[in-house]
């Protein structure tokens, strides 16, 4: 409410206020403000002083008394106990430390004079109650005045009627309301039925009332009470989920909460004395809307046995939401089995939790508040623009973690004949899991998205240390190396996106993913191709492994893959011919030995020393290759053709094994 300034409660400027509180060059007019904010909210001059210190809070003020679409200041108190001017009230005057706002409104659109602030202005407080304050006024002050038949004497019948209906209309509303506020539903009992005792008295022989209009009163207030408690009744946990929002089970709890409180409350009130004999009237006069109301009664019941069992049974998940809500993101995977066991005992308990609505949502909010920590966790701003490395093991914390919750779920649901009630069968959870899981699939491969990229930024980067060696090895190197520039800034480009690339809204991420990906493929092929050309230039078998350990994991990205395939045959071939010489070395070393009874051995070594050595040797030449073939997962190894070397291999080996032994 607004209170104009008066003439005889005006304001004078104080002129004995020390100067040394005032800012330099203070008009008189917000020497005004400055007095009455003081006056008003009980705060000494430096409390001013310091907020007018501030260049923002001097352009607020400014802008008011200069400005004149500027209307409105308000005037509060921080939490810190500091004034803060502002262009209007604030989201939450609760919060400040004092809970009262001063408030200056413009009567006309200009700025003010500095004679006459008193006409100009409108002024006045507000406190963060101002609701409490105008029930106690209407219920105190209002009701009282025009209900009293006193002040009508002079009024005619109709107009006192009509303030009297409007009276109670305000007082119905502000009762209301004021529930609401607190969450709780009022039903606000109708006009005269102080007098449904009276009215029970003055019923003539047939038994009918004689004053019809406390009738009509009370079976209004039945259709009243009846839209307030159908829209409770109606109310429902998945609300919020089928309106986009994405609660956590913290809301699920506290939604069952104070529907048990309120329902709680509704039923109290409909059962009360009061409210009895008004059902009874109506029945005695066999009113249409008795039914009705006793079809309410039995519905608020229904519905408060409802929220009691839901409350009672969803209360042991609250602590190991806080816990899993408290702790750091790679520590949740403990709290999801306990979580999960808790959800299968109130699924097999409850009586009225254990339908698939009911769990879905739970489930979904479950999943939600994961996701919510997740995104905490990886820190949207810096998953793409930090470490690599660090940044891959946070990527890869989240999908075990989730992949973990996923699980579990099913572990949990193929098992749920453990958690039995009383000996008798637990319900399946027979709903499909992609009611439960939509959403967080969709952030999974999200996450999967950015551990791609970051995979691929760790193999391309490496471009910047690759060179090759041969004929051609320099061309090529050059070639890589512009590979590499054009990548990072790539990457760069990329990644200085503003936009939260964990936002499953956000479509432009997409559209630069798959941007990224286009000019990432490109890369992967021209990497193929110079791979191709590097290998083509190897002299031998070990020029050949130095060029695929040079390479490294960039050969296993698929599209470099499909063109280092092609070359495999070809170092089969060559491992192959390999396996031939050394045959040859080992029938050679082995001729004399048959043919003359001794073996040539190495100089200045004994005979059987220089035997071992010699084979030693001979199979550290073709073990050493092998070894590498054996770590390389391509087909080529599986086929006939690789599959008769490594029987040649696995021969000559035992050949060379029997010198040994």
């Amino acid at each position: 409410m607004e209170t104009e300034i008066q003439s005889s409660q005006s304001v004078r400027p104080r002129t004995a206020a020390r100067a040394d509180m005032e800012p330099p060059a203070e008009d008189s007019r917000l020497a005004f403000i400055r007095d009455y904010v003081l006056r008003t909210l009980r705060l000494q001059p430096d409390r001013w002083h310091s907020c007018v210190s501030s260049e923002d809070n001097q352009r607020v003020l400014q802008d008011f008394l200069d400005r004149a679409e500027q209307r409105t200041l308000v005037v509060s108190v921080t939490v810190a106990g500091q004034l803060q001017p502002a262009a209007a009230l604030p989201s939450s005057p609760a919060s400040s430390s004092r809970g009262r706002v001063v408030y200056f409104v413009k009567r006309s659109r200009s700025a003010l004079p500095r004679d006459c602030m008193e006409e100009s202005l409108l002024y006045g407080d507000l406190s963060h109650n101002a609701l409490q304050h105008f029930s106690a006024l209407v219920e105190e002050v209002v009701a009282p005045l025009l209900f009293n038949s006193r002040n009508h004497t002079e009024w005619p019948q109709v107009v006192s009627q009509d303030v009297r209906r409007h009276v109670h209309s305000l007082r119905t509303h502000a009762l209301v309301v004021s529930g609401q506020v607190h969450g709780r539903t009022l039903l606000p009992l109708p006009a005269g039925c102080q007098n449904v005792e009276q009215a029970d008295l003055e019923t003539d022989k047939r038994g009918q009332v004689v004053n019809k209009s406390i009738i009509h009163s009370l079976e209004s207030a039945v259709i009243e009470w009846s839209h307030q408690i159908h829209a409770v009744l109606k109310k429902d946990s998945s609300d919020a989920l089928l309106e986009g929002h994405t609660p956590t089970p913290h809301s699920e709890l506290l939604f069952w909460r104070d529907r048990y409180a309120d329902l709680e409350c509704i039923h109290s009130q409909i059962n009360s004395s009061k409210v009895n004999k008004m059902a009874l009237l109506l029945e005695a006069v066999e009113s249409s809307y008795a039914p009705a109301f006793t079809s309410l009664q039995q519905g608020v019941l229904t519905a408060l046995e409802e929220a009691e069992d839901v409350h009672f049974y969803l209360r042991p998940l609250q602590p190991l939401l806080e816990d899993m809500e408290s702790a750091e993101f790679p520590d949740v995977r403990a709290q999801i089995g306990p979580l999960m066991h808790t959800v299968c005992l109130v699924w097999a308990n409850s009586r009225y939790y254990n339908t698939p609505p009911r769990l879905v949502v739970l489930l979904q909010e479950t999943s939600n508040l994961l996701v919510q920590q997740a995104r905490v966790y990886l820190v949207p701003e810096e998953v793409l623009r930090g470490e690599l490395s660090e940044s891959l093991m946070k990527v890869q914390t989240i999908l075990e973690t989730l992949q973990l919750f996923r699980s579990t779920y099913d572990e949990r649901r193929a098992n749920l004949s453990r958690y039995q009630r009383n000996g008798g069968p637990v319900r399946p959870w027979d709903f499909p899991p992609l009611l439960v899981f939509s959403g967080l699939d969709c952030f999974i491969n999200r996450v999967k998205s950015i551990k791609d990229i970051l995979l691929t930024a760790v193999d391309l980067l490496k471009l910047d240390k690759l060179q090759i060696g041969g004929v051609r090895g320099r061309a090529l190197s050059q070639q890589v190396q512009v590979l590499h520039r054009g990548f990072v800034e790539t990457f760069k480009l990329f990644t200085e996106k503003p936009y939260n690339c964990l936002d499953l809204n956000n479509k432009e991420y997409e559209e630069d993913l798959r941007e990224f990906k286009l000019k990432v493929d490109d890369t992967d092929r021209q990497v193929g191709a110079i791979f191709c050309q590097a290998f083509e230039e190897t002299s031998g078998l070990e020029h050949a492994f130095k060029v695929l350990d040079m390479f490294g994991g960039l050969l296993e990205r698929p599209l470099v893959a499909t063109d280092a395939l092609d070359r495999f045959p070809l170092l089969v071939s060559m491992f192959d011919k390999e396996l031939d010489c050394c045959t040859r070395l080992y029938k050679k070393h082995i001729k004399p030995a048959e043919e003359q009874g001794w073996t040539p051995v190495n100089r200045n070594r004994p005979a059987v020393a220089g035997r071992l050595r010699w084979a030693q040797e001979l199979q550290l030449r073709i073990k050493t290759p092998f070894s590498k073939f054996r770590r390389l997962s391509y087909p080529c190894l599986e086929s006939a053709e690789g599959a008769r070397v490594i029987h040649k291999y696995e021969e000559l080996m035992q050949l060379l094994n029997s010198l040994c032994g």
